[in-house]
């Protein structure tokens, strides 16, 4: 399993891209020049994501250094805020380590079919529609409704 945070490797993984691009060949190549740009894009994200929850675990490691000397409320109570923000961005990272392979960054085609089951059936697809849909906008997905049948 590759390491998800290694920030010494990601760092010299975005150098040698963009060392790449300094060569004057680079360009020529218009499909290679676009996946390269779009990595160097994907891997300047990761970084910045792993500098932000590395900022908010030393937030959360004064804290606590903090609270070992003395009880405060207003300190703990920033401390577990810091460390749900902290588990939501996680949670955002398991997710995107999960979905990194190549072809997870390619379209998708979703079907879905009300069977048998009359209103009922086509009520619960569209629900499913609606559900999927939100999921993909939230999520920053472009969603384009190709085809769309209403029953009876």
């Amino acid at each position: 399993m590759k390491a998800v945070f290694d920030l010494a490797e990601l760092s010299a993984k975005i150098e040698d891209l963009n060392q790449s691009i300094s060569q004057p060949t680079f360009w020529q190549n218009s499909v290679i020049y676009y996946q390269t740009l779009q990595e160097i894009e994907f891997l300047n994200a990761k970084k910045k994501q792993y500098q932000r929850s590395h900022f908010i675990l030393e937030d959360i490691k004064a804290a606590l250094e903090l609270l070992e000397l003395s009880a405060d409320e207003e300190l703990l109570q920033e401390a577990q805020t810091n460390l749900t923000q902290l588990q939501q961005e996680l949670e955002i990272v398991e997710i995107q380590q999960l979905l990194s392979s190549p072809c997870d960054q390619k379209g998708a085609f979703l079907a879905i079919t009300a069977e048998v089951g009359g209103i009922d059936s086509q009520d619960w697809g569209g629900m499913l529609l609606r559900l999927y849909h939100r999921w993909a906008v939230n999520h920053n997905h472009k969603v384009y409704l190709v085809q769309e049948s209403e029953g009876d």
